[in-house]
C-alpha cells in the first residue's frame, strides 16, 4: 500500500486539519472563496503565480473534502466555485493568520508585486482592527478597477463581499487598487475620491491614519510592528 506522503499517521486534530487544507495554495483558495462564489478565472485572477493545472488539482481536493461545492449547470460552460458550510468555518482561521502575518510576517507592497483589490480591502481592516478600539457600525463602499466591494462592521466584526452597497454607505471610495494602496500607505491621494457626510467621511480618514502607526517596514525586509 502506498502511504499519502500528507498523511501524518497520528492522532491530533491539528494534523487532520492540515492533512485536507495544509497544501501550498489550498487556505489561499478557500481565502479568495469567502467572499463569494468564483468562477475558475476569477481565481486565477486572484491567485498570482498558480498554474491552471494546480488549481484544478486543488479544486478537485477541496470538492472530495466537502469544502467547495462546484455548481455546474447543464449547457452553461461557466463552472462556479463556492464554500461549503465547512469551508465557510475556515473564515476565522484565514482572518487569524492575516493577522499573524500582519503582526510578525508584515512588509509594504513590493514594486510589480501581485496586489488585488480583496486582499488590500482585509488587509485595511485586520489593521484597523489590531490599531484601534473602534467598534461603531458602518458601511464603507469601494469601487476599485470598475469592481464593487462593501466592508461592512456591525460593531463586533468587519466582513468583505464583492457587491455593491444594498443601501447609501456612510463611505464611497473610487480608486484603482494601486491608487488605494499608495493612499493607505503613503497618504497619496492621487486619483482616490471619497465622497460621505461630513461626520463619516472624518472617522474613516481617521480610521486610515492608524495603519502606518501599526506597522512598519524593517531595514531587512521583515516586517515588524511598532
Amino acid at each position: 500500500m502506498t502511504r499519502n506522503v500528507r498523511t501524518y499517521d497520528h492522532f491530533c486534530l491539528v494534523a487532520r486539519a492540515l492533512e485536507r487544507v495544509g497544501d501550498r495554495w489550498t487556505l489561499l483558495v478557500i481565502r479568495d472563496l469567502l467572499t463569494g462564489a468564483k468562477r475558475f478565472t476569477d481565481l486565477m485572477e486572484r491567485l498570482g503565480g498558480i498554474t491552471p493545472k494546480t488549481l484544478s488539482q486543488r479544486l478537485r481536493e477541496l470538492e472530495d473534502n466537502g469544502i467547495v461545492a462546484a455548481d455546474r449547470e447543464p449547457g452553461r460552460r461557466e463552472v462556479w466555485y463556492h464554500l461549503t458550510p465547512a469551508g465557510a468555518d475556515l473564515g476565522p482561521v484565514i482572518d487569524t493568520l492575516g493577522q499573524w502575518g500582519l503582526q510578525h510576517a508584515w512588509r509594504w507592497p513590493q514594486a510589480g508585486e501581485p496586489l488585488h483589490a480583496e486582499h488590500l480591502l482585509r488587509a485595511i481592516v485586520q489593521g484597523i482592527d489590531l490599531a484601534t478600539a473602534d467598534h461603531e457600525p458602518t458601511r464603507w463602499h469601494f469601487r476599485l478597477d470598475g469592481t464593487d466591494y462593501l466592508l461592512e462592521s456591525d460593531g463586533h466584526q468587519w466582513s468583505l463581499t464583492a457587491k455593491t452597497a444594498p443601501a447609501q454607505a456612510d463611505v464611497t471610495i473610487t480608486a484603482t487598487t494601486e491608487s488605494l494602496a499608495a493612499y493607505v500607505f503613503a497618504r497619496a491621494d492621487r486619483d482616490v475620491d471619497i465622497t460621505g457626510k461630513p461626520e463619516p467621511l472624518q472617522r474613516f480618514q481617521h480610521l486610515i491614519s492608524t495603519l502606518p502607526a501599526t506597522v512598519r517596514p524593517a531595514e531587512d525586509g521583515q516586517g515588524e510592528t511598532t
